[in-house]
């Protein structure tokens, strides 16, 4: 079983930025074994790092070894209920991030932790990140792009759905009908398919796979297909921490796989997520977990 720690809430600590301006050989993304994905970043000391499925090595023997644990300070802070049933994340830098921001709820939440933990103003907020999309969500994410006018960001895959649900004529009318009546609660069970339509309009940016964050390249997309095919995690390879979005919950302090329609899908995310050095997870549902390794014991539902 893995030892961990269930946590809330983290310390807020100013982000060290990457001077991508001083980077020579810049940031290149290669197959490994073809389907394992290598990412060259450099390090705050110019000296070039190679993330190998997940796992910070040497590039060269010269080089020095790879950090027995995280580098910087963690960066992200948990908004949510009593019961963590829907949480919404914080990444603290000099501009912020906000991941999921759900609900109106959700959004007051983050309002009030920004003015009196914080001090930090909601216009300080430059990103937006639907790690998935589903019924429930729409209501906090447009009141919180009025409020600090950020762009919102989500996986490039949508657009494709969106184009399949189009050709299909798929109409989830009744979906919508459940959303109006109860927002609250439609946001908690994955009952009817998403509009993957009406959410492209609401996206401005799209996210792909692997590519880092827009101004925040510290954070990398990792595309998590499974129990939703447009799922997708926040990765970052400096402070070991991952928002694994819907991909993951947490049920009795253990993290679990959700269960969705490719199990091929699910058990190649399990891989990837696997590979990667992880101290602290972030499940949208579910109490975050604190461990040296939370994912050694994780399992398809």
């Amino acid at each position: 079983m893995c030892t961990s720690t269930l946590i809330n809430w983290t310390e807020y600590t100013p982000c060290r930025q990457m001077n991508q301006a001083s980077c020579t050989s810049g940031v290149s993304d290669e197959l490994v074994n073809g389907d394992k994905v290598s990412l060259l970043i450099r390090t705050w000391n110019t000296d070039v790092i190679q993330l190998s499925e997940g796992l910070l090595s040497p590039v060269s023997s010269n080089r020095p070894h790879a950090p027995l644990g995280p580098t910087q300070l963690r960066r992200v802070h948990t908004i949510t209920d009593r019961f963590s049933m829907a949480n919404t994340y914080l990444i603290a830098e000099e501009r912020l991030v906000v991941v999921d921001p759900g609900s109106e709820l959700n959004v007051d939440q983050l309002q009030g932790y920004l003015q009196q933990f914080l001090r930090r103003a909601i216009t300080d907020i430059d990103l937006i990140v639907l790690t998935h999309v589903h019924f429930g969500y729409t209501t906090g994410v447009e009141i919180l792009r009025h409020l600090c006018n950020a762009p919102i960001a989500a996986s490039s895959v949508i657009r494709e759905l969106a184009a399949v649900q189009r050709d299909r004529q798929v109409c989830p009318t009744l979906g919508h009908i459940v959303e109006r009546v109860l927002p609250a609660t439609s946001r908690h069970f994955d009952l009817f398919p998403p509009d993957y339509e009406g959410q492209v309009k609401l996206i401005d940016l799209w996210l792909d796979d692997v590519e880092g964050l827009p101004n925040h390249p510290n954070w990398r997309v990792i595309a998590s297909p499974g129990h939703t095919p447009e799922g997708l995690c926040l990765y970052n390879p400096f402070t070991w921490e991952l928002l694994c979005g819907d991909a993951i919950t947490i049920q009795g302090g253990a993290p679990v796989i959700r269960r969705g329609a490719n199990r091929c899908q699910l058990e190649e995310t399990l891989s990837v997520l696997h590979s990667l050095q992880v101290y602290y997870l972030y499940p949208t549902h579910g109490r975050g977990i604190l461990g040296r390794h939370p994912l050694n014991d994780v399992a398809i539902e």
